[in-house]
Order: structure tokens, then C-alpha cells, then sequence
């Protein structure tokens, strides 16, 4: 094959490569060290807090239903759910530190079964998520196990989640690569 042939083959391959990790969001918007925030989850995490709320204040509310649309609120959303992705990380590490990956595995189903045993739940989790039973475990109840595993095991040890999670920000080397955002003592901000 000539050198041509090869550079356009090379070329192509490349192109395809970036062309599937833009359509898929695979791309980091962040990292915690050397571990990505991946732009597809935190999408899907945006989109389901943005349903959530728009469901909530088109009940609660009706006549705020606009706030929604704000530029402030949805950014203060994505604030919030980028940060949320950011703490998960941090306690995810801190949890693979203390259990095997097997130990960590059954500790995190057996609290993500018994938030939803005996409960059809399904309806419920596309009415105000507009998530399925799989998404919503994955963006929310899991997270949820995650950090009710080490609250009990630092309680155990009289410890202070809070206080690990606060050291943990602020030692934590984070670099956020989604515009209008930054993280500065130990929080992610809106850039002003």
C-alpha cells in the first residue's frame, strides 16, 4: 500500500472514531484526576433534573412555570448535577480503597433492592424523570448507595462524611472543560 492510500486510511479511521465518541457523548467534560465526566452522563443527568422540576412547579407552582427557562436555574441545574457527578467519583474512589470491587458490587445492589423492593416503580420513574427503571438506578439510585455506604462506614469509625467529602474537594485535582463553568475551593461555580 502506498503512502497515500495509508494516510487517507489512517485519516478516515480517525474521523469515524470522533464522529461515534461526538454522537454518543462520550467525551469528558471533566476529570477527577485521571477519570472523566463523561458529557453523555451528565447530559442525561441535566435532562432528567430539568424534567423533574418542570413536572414539579407545572404541579406546585403554576404560576412560576416560566423559572424553568431561565438562564440562572438551568445553569444553577447544571452546576448542581456536575458537582453531583464530581462527588460521585470522589466517593467511588474512596469506597474501592475499603471494599473489593466483588464486595462493593453486593453492598451497592443489595441497597439499590431494597430502596425498590415491593415497589413498581416504573411509572413513577417516567412520570417525574422521564427515565427508565435502568437509567434511573444507574443516574440516581446507585450514586444514592454509593454515598450511604461510606457515610456508615466513616460513621463506624466516628468519622464525618461530611467532613471527608469537604477534604476530598478540596484535595481533589479537577479540571471542568464545560464552558461557563469552574471549580474553585473545592466546588464547581458559574463563571461570571
Amino acid at each position: 500500500m502506498d503512502r497515500k492510500k495509508l494516510i487517507i486510511l489512517i485519516s478516515s479511521a480517525v474521523a469515524v472514531i470522533i464522529i461515534i465518541v461526538l454522537s454518543a457523548k462520550l467525551y469528558p467534560i471533566a476529570f477527577v484526576g485521571w477519570q472523566p465526566v463523561i458529557y453523555g452522563d451528565f447530559n442525561k443527568n441535566y435532562n432528567s433534573a430539568v424534567f423533574y422540576y418542570t413536572k414539579a412547579i407545572s404541579t406546585y407552582n403554576k404560576s412560576n412555570t416560566d423559572i424553568i427557562n431561565s438562564s440562572e436555574v438551568r445553569n444553577e441545574i447544571k452546576r448542581a448535577g456536575l458537582e453531583a457527578l464530581i462527588e460521585d467519583i470522589l466517593i467511588l474512589n474512596e469506597l474501592k480503597k475499603i471494599f473489593s470491587s466483588s464486595e462493593l458490587k453486593n453492598q451497592i445492589d443489595k441497597n439499590v433492592t431494597a430502596a425498590i423492593q415491593g415497589k413498581d416503580i416504573k411509572k413513577e420513574i417516567e412520570t417525574l424523570y422521564g427515565l427508565s427503571v435502568s437509567e434511573f438506578t444507574k443516574y440516581f439510585l446507585k450514586p444514592q448507595a454509593r454515598r450511604e455506604i461510606l457515610e456508615a462506614r466513616l460513621r463506624l469509625e466516628n468519622g464525618s462524611f461530611d467532613q471527608w467529602l469537604a477534604n476530598a474537594e478540596k484535595q481533589a485535582k479537577i479540571m471542568i472543560f464545560l464552558p461557563g463553568f469552574e471549580w474553585k475551593d473545592g466546588t464547581v461555580i458559574i463563571k461570571k
